[in-house]
């Protein structure tokens, strides 16, 4: 079939987002699913507040698939990232996400884009269009039950935790534990390095409150006061679902080898357990070639869910 295919403006359409949020706010079950106000910032803007395009297929008005693409305006002018892709369970095989597909590419052609990179756990559509995997990433998922508690830290090192943004006063020596992310495998992905500033770390903070994430950030600090080692856990505030997200760790390198990374997120978990009784697990994902932590991740108790990739098509 060939759906009826509409641009879609978030705060005109309301019902059309809701419409939207149906179809898509399940594509990473059995992961968590995403609330309507997650959905709708992790759509429209994401977390570092790109442009975007959001498109729907549409059935006698009603939402059977939409597709939403990212386009990058500090680094990787050269991608657009399809963001979402997803149709309706009962309209799947019939050609909407061929359409819907054709409308990312019209698009970035148009734009002067010359790759479309979408994450996705299917390789048969993929492939079937010519795209290609070039990074492969797990999915595991540690439940309360399996999980530790805190222990005794490496000697010479403290950890303190926040709930919420970071202090005024602690955002610089955030920029070098956000850049150290930059050091994590990325296979055949070719990506750019984020470069952090204390005004972009600004700005992809003030996204958590109207998502309604609360957000838990362990960092692990030396005895001459630097910053060593960081690590973060989001929670819905108003529909977790029993889930939590674990994102961003990593360890400065004049400090690895001191299994900060495991004592970081095993006492942010911790702290998080404590304060959230409604979570009874937490979601991780890595890529498969970073051996380093997903041993962390074993150790901390997390199992394999599944395997995702990396998808890209040159346009």
């Amino acid at each position: 079939m060939t759906p009826d295919i509409v641009p879609l403006d978030f705060g005109a359409s309301p019902e059309l987002a809701a419409g939207y949020h149906r179809v898509a706010g399940h594509l990473h079950a059995p992961g968590p699913p995403m609330s309507p106000h997650l959905f709708r910032l992790w759509v429209e803007r994401g977390w570092r507040s790109v442009p975007s395009e959001t498109f729907l297929a549409l059935d006698d008005g009603r939402v059977i698939g939409g597709v939403t693409l990212h386009l990058f305006d500090r680094d990787r002018l050269g991608d657009v990232l399809i963001r979402v892709l997803e149709v309706a369970p009962g309209w799947r095989g019939r050609g909407v996400g061929s359409a819907l597909l054709g409308v990312a590419r019209e698009r970035a052609r148009a734009l002067g884009r010359s790759k479309l990179v979408v994450e996705a756990k299917d390789d048969g559509f993929l492939a079937r269009h010519g795209f290609r995997a070039v990074y492969t990433e797990a999915r595991r998922v540690l439940h309360r039950s399996r999980h530790a508690g805190p222990l005794p830290g490496p000697p010479g090192y403290t950890f303190e935790t926040t709930v919420g943004p970071t202090p005024p006063g602690r955002l610089a020596e955030m920029v070098p534990l956000l850049d150290a992310m930059n050091d994590a495998p990325t296979d055949d992905h070719e990506v750019d390095a984020e470069r952090w500033t204390t005004g972009l770390i600004r700005g992809y903070e003030d996204t958590w409150e109207p998502a309604r994430q609360t957000v838990y950030t362990t960092v692990a600090r030396a005895a001459d006061g630097e910053a060593a080692a960081f690590t973060r856990i989001f929670v819905d505030a108003d529909e977790p679902g029993g889930w939590a997200r674990q994102t961003d760790t990593a360890v400065l390198k004049g400090h690895r080898g001191q299994n900060l990374g495991y004592h970081v997120k095993l006492c942010n978990t911790a702290r998080m357990f404590a304060a959230e009784p409604a979570v009874e697990r937490v979601i991780t994902w890595n890529a498969v070639s970073n051996r380093h932590m997903i041993a962390i991740n074993e150790r901390l108790g997390y199992e394999l869910l599944d395997v995702w990739h990396v998808w890209e098509l040159r346009t």
